[in-house]
C-alpha cells in the first residue's frame, strides 16, 4: 500500500510541476513578462485586481490591493521576472523532485497571491495539490531525486554544525 500512495503522490507532484512548468514558459517566452516589455503583462494584472478592491462587497481584500498599488504596482519589472522565473523553477523542482517541500510551498505561496488579486481560473485546484504534496511528505519525493539530495544536504549541514560547534568550543 505504501508503493501505492508513493505513485499516487508522485505522479500529482510530477502533473503540478507540468503546470507550472507550462504557465513559466509561457511567461519567459513573452517580452510583455521577460525582456523588452517586462512588467507590462503584470502591470495589467495589478490594476485588474486594485479595481476589485473597491466596493462594499470587494473581490480583492482592500489591505492586498493596498499592497498591489504601493509595493507591486511600482515594481512591476521586478515581479514579473519573480512570476515567469518563479513559475518554472517550481516547476522543474516539482517534475525532478528537487527540493520538492520549497518547490511546492513557492507553488502554493503563488497560487495564494493570484487568489487574494481576484483570480480563480484553475488557481484553488493547483493550491490544494501543492498542499496534498506538502502533506503527503516524504511519499510525495520518492520518485524524485530528494530521495539522494536529502541525505546529502542533511549529511553537509551536519558537517557544518559540527564545525561551529568546535569553533565554538575552542574559543
Amino acid at each position: 500500500m505504501q508503493t501505492l500512495w508513493r505513485v499516487v503522490f508522485g505522479l500529482l507532484r510530477i502533473w503540478l510541476g507540468f503546470q507550472w512548468l507550462e504557465a513559466g514558459l509561457g511567461k519567459v517566452t513573452n517580452p510583455a513578462w521577460v525582456g523588452e516589455n517586462a512588467g507590462v503583462a503584470i502591470t495589467g494584472f495589478f490594476k485588474g485586481a486594485i479595481a476589485k478592491a473597491v466596493g462594499d462587497h470587494p473581490a480583492v481584500q482592500p489591505w492586498y490591493g493596498a499592497f498591489l498599488q504601493n509595493v507591486a504596482l511600482p515594481n512591476a519589472t521586478l515581479f514579473s521576472y519573480l512570476v515567469a522565473f518563479g513559475e518554472v523553477l517550481v516547476g522543474l523542482g516539482l517534475i525532478f523532485g528537487v527540493l520538492t517541500t520549497v518547490a511546492a510551498l513557492a507553488g502554493a505561496f503563488m497560487n495564494l497571491n493570484f487568489m487574494l488579486a481576484g483570480t480563480t481560473s484553475t488557481n484553488p485546484i493547483l493550491y490544494t495539490a501543492a498542499i496534498v504534496i506538502l502533506l503527503a511528505g516524504a511519499r510525495a519525493t520518492y520518485f524524485g531525486l530528494d530521495t539522494y539530495l536529502m541525505p546529502l544536504l542533511r549529511r553537509y549541514l551536519d558537517q557544518l554544525r559540527g564545525r561551529e560547534r568546535q569553533a565554538t568550543t575552542a574559543a
